[in-house]
């Protein structure tokens, strides 16, 4: 009787003590998994503002030349435009949500992707405009169209950078993590 009694108690002591150690691995698993979650996001926004930054750039060369149709351009600035919207936002939308469980230094790369991509929404917008309202003008006569589009490269090559930094880095920092590393967590 005296034995089953101790044996309750170790057993409810035992359990008090892995309840406990249960929510802890709970709330640092969560954490690591959003990191992951955020390697793999900026991983995206880079690969998609590469395939922006070769349509811009396909239109900056095509800007200097009266040779290149209408229709090119009209293309490529809509292949940008469903990048931005297929591609950019939806990786935005989810890296602003999970923001706050963040490290600092990915919040503030996160901030400056958002409003690189920002730019480089109005400026797409602008030149789409742009071009329209210019009608049969080519674009090598049309300066603010040219500016434009020298604009959605830069935007465009700012987010290949700050991605690809940001996403380098914190590869780099998980799988020090994961090796068991003490890294600071910035």
């Amino acid at each position: 009787m005296m034995f089953t009694t101790i044996t309750r108690r170790v057993s409810m002591l035992a359990a008090l003590v892995v309840v406990p150690a249960m929510l802890i691995a709970g709330e640092t698993k969560e954490p690591f998994e959003l990191e992951k979650e955020g390697i793999q996001l900026i991983g995206q926004l880079e690969e998609v503002a590469r395939d922006v930054r070769y349509n811009a750039d396909r239109l900056n060369s095509f800007a200097s030349t009266a040779q290149v149709s209408g229709w090119t351009h009209y293309h490529h600035l809509d292949q940008i435009k469903s990048l931005v919207n297929e591609g950019l936002r939806p990786a935005l939308e989810r890296l602003v949500e999970i923001q706050p469980e963040l490290p600092e230094w990915k919040q503030q790369n996160i901030d400056r992707m958002l409003d690189a991509a920002k730019a480089l929404a109005a400026d797409t917008n602008s030149a789409i405009l742009a071009k329209r309202e210019a009608g049969a003008v080519p674009p090598v006569l049309d300066p603010e169209y040219k500016d434009l589009i020298s604009r959605v490269y830069q935007h465009s090559e700012e987010l290949v950078k700050t991605s690809d930094a940001a996403g380098t880095f914190a590869l780099a920092h998980l799988q020090a993590v994961e090796a068991g590393l003490k890294v600071p967590t910035y």
